[in-house]
């Protein structure tokens, strides 16, 4: 039996590959998004700018410098470097695919931290000016996955501000971030909005719980001037981050050094007011509320008991300093939550199997994000087998998609898929439909290539010259089954997946083609003779790809159909 085998190593998931064969542009409604002229893709190295952090109103400003400078659509010169530098790709052409989106935020649930979803005004500033430079599939794929974690984090955060009531003034939560089906450079700029939306969100609720006066001091106008003078440096703080800016780091935690001295309340007033300033967004009242007090004692200490008053500001700085770290890990273990939900509750990706069911982990998570504790040992175990049961569902369909799209590409022929959709066959136009090749992933992750032939009538098989001139047949059709493997492993590194295979030239196996198999108009093979209607040999005609010894002709990466619509609005 001829055959080939081959382990599959996925090295970049690539944003566009979907199980159902539909492209992920087709999603969303045309963007009217277009191209510059780039003066045949000849544009700027990009890959060391350094670009300041300006925060997410800047960034804005920015995006709307992008926006107004795409106004060309790319002409024909874009086309031919597409054909030949079909190893190369613009990002800013494809958008992302169920599947593809599915297993990257899959895997980062997977790590189990979200630092890697944090977006980063500097880092969205610097790949949107990538997006849109050709580059290796590797970095291509690099640039969609950073977006794609970013737009997880972003959706974690927003489901945990939307499990509190908004305040009186708070403004609307944005809505989640979809990034299926939309151009890279688009969704960084939607990311962009978004996280400045929810700035302005975090940063009035913080407000709210920190840096407003207390209610029993707004009839008292001296303590009231006091508090406020002691919250305008959080204030501030708060509207530094609002418009994109970074809070003060925390304070750090331990008793001073100047115990003896004594201080004023300008110097309570200077401490209490940095304290404050130092909190983080998910500090609460409750907490905030115990800093007032010590804080309050300390100023009631200056002419009471003068030693007293550092020890109530060292108080405040404990509480301080333990509530916040108490905050941010709930804070954490809700965004942990909220995003590993979604990947456990999201639907299975058109054209995959079922995906495995995982209440109990759903319902561990659930608790964590409602209570904000962190998962037991036990309980983080369920999870973790939950998200890598998923993963490896998702990682076995990316490769089946992906070998199936590379086998598409092999040349003239037809390619149907079985019911199963983990094994389909392919039909070289020249073979006549009697000989196929069957490629199909075993369950231990292996790519296996079959030379495959429908079984000899008892007829066929009892004559010995018939039965002799399939045999010769069979010989032809092994030895040319040995290009379309080599060019098997080529293609499916354009997706993604290594393959390197091994090919053992045998006897060819019998069988029945996947249903549909469609044989070229007038070149079926006679049962009898093993020829073609016409008269003529099975094995192609001049050096096409079925030619005995030529190598299948190799087509280069084909754009999408996104980037078919900008060219061609640029025709016009």
């Amino acid at each position: 039996m001829s055959s080939a085998y081959a382990g599959t190593d996925l090295f970049a998931v690539m944003p566009d590959v979907s199980a159902s064969g539909v492209d992920p542009t087709l999603a969303q409604p045309d963007l009217g998004l277009q191209l510059p002229d780039t003066n045949g893709l000849q544009l700027p190295d990009t890959s060391g700018l350094q670009l300041p952090d300006t925060g997410v109103g800047d960034l804005a400003h920015t995006a709307t410098g992008h926006i107004d400078a795409v106004q060309h659509a790319v002409d024909h010169a874009v086309d031919e470097a597409v054909q030949e530098l079909h190893d190369m790709i613009v990002p800013a052409l494809i958008g992302l695919a169920d599947l593809s989106g599915a297993l990257l935020v899959t895997r980062l649930a997977l790590r189990g931290t979200m630092a890697l979803a944090a977006f980063n005004n500097k880092v969205a500033v610097e790949q949107e000016a990538m997006v849109r430079r050709q580059m290796s599939l590797e970095d291509g794929s690099e640039c969609w996955r950073r977006a794609a974690e970013a737009a997880a984090g972003l959706n974690a955060r927003i489901t945990v501000l939307g499990l509190d009531p908004a305040g009186p003034g708070d403004p609307p939560l944005p809505a989640p971030v979809q990034p299926v089906g939309v151009p890279l450079d688009l969704l960084w700029r939607r990311l962009a909005e978004t996280e400045r939306a929810l700035r302005r969100v975090e940063a009035q609720r913080a407000a709210r719980a920190t840096a407003r006066l207390p209610f029993q001091h707004r009839e008292d106008p001296e303590r009231a001037d006091w508090y406020d003078r002691l919250r305008e440096q959080r204030r501030r703080a708060l509207k530094t981050y609002a418009e994109g800016g970074e809070l003060p780091a925390p304070a750090t935690t331990g008793p001073r050094t100047d115990r003896n001295t004594a201080l004023t309340e300008d110097d309570v007033l200077r401490e209490g007011a940095e304290l404050l300033a130092r909190l983080p967004l998910e500090f609460t009242s409750e907490s905030r509320e115990l800093i007032d007090d010590c804080l309050l004692e300390a100023l009631r200490a200056i002419g009471r008991r003068p030693t007293a008053v550092r020890r109530y500001l060292d108080e405040a700085a404990l509480i301080a300093h333990k509530e916040s770290e108490r905050a941010r890990r709930a804070e954490t273990a809700r965004r942990e939550a909220a995003l590993r939900l979604e990947v456990l509750r999201a639907a299975t990706p058109e054209g995959v199997d079922p995906l495995p069911e995982a209440p109990t982990a759903v319902g561990i998570l659930e608790r964590v994000l409602r209570d904000g504790v962190p998962a037991s040992k036990e309980d983080e175990r369920t999870v973790q087998q939950a998200l890598a049961a998923r993963s490896a569902a998702l990682h076995r369909a990316y490769l089946v998609a992906a070998l199936r799209r590379a086998s598409e590409r092999w040349g003239d022929g037809s390619v149907h898929a079985r019911a199963d959709a983990e094994h389909w066959d392919f039909a070289p136009a020249a073979w006549g439909g009697h000989y196929w090749l069957r490629v199909r992933l075993t369950t231990g992750g292996q790519a296996r290539v079959l030379t495959m032939r429908r079984p000899l009538t008892a007829r066929e098989a009892a004559d010995p010259e018939t039965a002799a001139r399939w045999q010769a047949l069979d010989a032809e059709r092994c030895a040319e089954s040995a290009a379309y493997v080599d060019e098997l492993g080529l293609l499916s590194e354009e997706e993604g997946v290594r393959a390197e295979f091994t090919w053992t030239e045998s006897q060819v196996l019998t069988g029945e083609p996947a249903p549909g198999l469609t044989v070229e108009p007038g070149r079926a093979l006679t049962a009898e003779s093993g020829r073609n209607a016409d008269g003529t040999s099975g094995r192609a005609r001049g050096d096409g790809p079925g030619a005995v010894g030529a190598r299948p002709r190799r087509t280069p990466r084909r754009p999408s159909p996104a980037a078919t619509r900008y060219r061609q609005s640029g025709d016009h």
